[in-house]
């Protein structure tokens, strides 16, 4: 029974992400490109921002991070993957 669960799950996943054509792909360095991003990390809370900025931006690792803002690494980790789900959903929903 769990076998099937699983299977069933992995597949309603794998119809939901639809692969990106190679010239829908935005280039490198794409001023465009870089806008967008700056608007939807705007749209983000500050805390969220920073953590995304810090790691992603700032090449931090979690405890690095952890040490700048003053919080818990278990704190670190939980903003990172709600910032990381925010910024997919306000990516998706800016008509990308």
């Amino acid at each position: 029974m769990i076998a099937v669960r699983e299977a069933v799950r992995l597949a309603k996943q794998r119809q939901r992400t639809v692969p990106a054509e190679l010239s829908e792909l935005p280039a490198p360095g794409d001023p465009e490109l870089a806008q967008d991003i700056g608007d939807v990390l705007r749209r983000l809370s500050p805390e969220h921002r920073a953590v995304l900025m810090l790691r992603h931006v700032e090449g931090l690792d979690e405890q690095e991070v952890a040490r700048v803002l003053a919080v818990p690494l278990g704190t670190v980790r939980s903003r990172l993957f709600r910032a990381r789900r925010s910024f997919r959903g306000a990516w998706g929903g800016a008509g990308k």
